[in-house]
């Protein structure tokens, strides 16, 4: 009996084939970049929720508070808007994390998108670490190429990085 339910069990297997994903998958982004400043000068720029007039083509930004849930409204200079949510804000850790609260396919070519950023002391400078974890931005399968994986992470780094050249610009970068 069991070596027939076995055999059964093996004929499903060939039958129905092996089991197939389905759905995007979270994606995750890491960028680095050495600040020739100290981190307490780096953090004075990026470690307030609710000024973001270091990234380039921000507006304005109204905040709801500086505590984990408070929100902003951040208007670029193109009019696009974006909605997030404070998930962490850690000035003795020198952290701050934020979740885009609406897709703006215009903005990220990702959903569900989370920024983390954490600096670090490095000999008297800063090591910035910028991390993202998203989802593409098509959440079927066969994406558009863009709105598929690849677009995704090349989007949200590209995010990332105006942010890095702004503070590189400002404070210098350590080769």
């Amino acid at each position: 009996m069991t070596k027939m339910m076995m055999t059964l069990a093996a004929c499903l297997a060939l039958v129905t084939g092996p089991a197939l994903a389905h759905g995007p998958v979270r994606l995750k982004t890491e960028q680095t970049v050495t600040l020739d400043a100290p981190v307490d000068d780096v953090w004075g720029v990026i470690g307030h929720f609710d000024d973001m007039s270091w990234f380039p083509g921000v507006a304005s930004v109204a905040a709801t508070g500086t505590e984990k849930g408070a929100t902003r409204v951040r208007t670029m200079e193109d009019g696009q808007v974006i909605n997030e949510e404070l998930l962490k804000l850690q000035p003795e850790k020198y952290a701050i994390s934020t979740l885009m609260l609406d897709t703006n396919l215009d903005v990220v070519k990702a959903t569900n998108y989370a920024s983390h950023i954490t600096l670090k002391d490095a000999d008297g400078k800063t090591l910035l670490t910028w991390k993202g974890a998203f989802y593409r931005g098509f959440p079927q399968n066969e994406p558009p190429a863009d709105l598929n994986d690849d677009a995704a992470v090349a989007s949200v780094e590209a995010l990332h990085q105006t942010g890095i050249d702004a503070l590189v610009e400002r404070f210098g970068e350590v080769e």
